[in-house]
């Protein structure tokens, strides 16, 4: 089985890929930076359809058709809306919701055929609980889940496995990018990379609609729970009278 991660460099990508080779997948591991574990890793950022095309097509034509996708890469900008770049934002938008629908529709064509494939998309609580100061961040993430949850819907008629996997705060880089200018926003009770990847193999496994990844205080999901039942309902009776 061969498995495709985007942004595989560090913090859930990494984690992913590792699990993932430890699970028997053959594992092409691609971030912006050449990531530092993975059987193939490549150099790719998302945000460039031309590069993501070229990439995956390579992929697919000289060690085989791609099994498993997870749509990881992402990162968030800091700051009042007054006051971030939109040139940030853009390429943000690029990178956390276009940089998905770039590979998706490179990969998903060819699992519909075979009828079998898994697709995960690591979203984030943001997509639902919208904080003023990572606003077009957590837009990007709550137009992923929307993606996510459409293609759920599409892609059950053709056997192919659609997940979201929505962490709460985990333990990464994330605040890395200079807008946060030394800020630590991770708080105490952010659960491991490994956690999430460990649901982002749930996800492959089950192609279960949404998996939440709380942090330790294990509350932030039924905070979402309302939500999760209505669109529930919502998405199967779509799915149900679509035509």
């Amino acid at each position: 089985m061969l498995a495709l991660v985007t942004g595989a460099s560090k913090g859930i990508g990494k984690a992913t890929v590792e699990l993932l080779m430890k699970e028997g997948y053959e594992v092409v591991a691609t971030s912006r930076s050449e990531p530092e574990v993975g059987h193939h890793r490549i150099k790719l950022d998302v945000s460039d359809r031309g590069k993501v095309e070229e990439v995956v097509r390579k992929v697919m034509e000289e060690i085989g058709e791609i099994d498993v996708l997870v749509n990881n890469a992402g990162f968030g900008v800091y700051g009042s809306f007054l006051e971030t770049p939109v040139e940030e934002e853009e390429y943000m938008v690029k990178t956390n919701f276009l940089g998905p629908i770039y590979t998706t529709k490179m990969v998903y064509p060819h699992m519909a055929k075979r009828r079998m494939g898994s697709i995960v998309n690591v979203v984030s609580e943001a997509a639902y609980v919208n904080s003023p100061v990572l606003l077009v961040y957590s837009a990007t993430k709550a137009a992923l889940s929307s993606f996510t949850n459409g293609l759920w819907s599409e892609a059950r008629k053709y056997g192919v496995k659609v997940s979201g996997v929505y962490p709460g705060p985990v333990k990464t880089n994330f605040s890395s990018h200079p807008s946060f200018k030394g800020r630590e926003i991770t708080p105490k009770y952010a659960v491991e990379p490994e956690a999430v990847a460990r649901a982002i193999l749930k996800g492959i496994r089950t192609g279960k609609r949404e998996i939440y990844v709380p942090s330790k205080l294990r509350v932030d999901p039924y905070f979402l729970k309302l939500a999760n039942v209505a669109q529930e309902i919502t998405y199967r009776l779509v799915d149900k009278f679509s035509l």
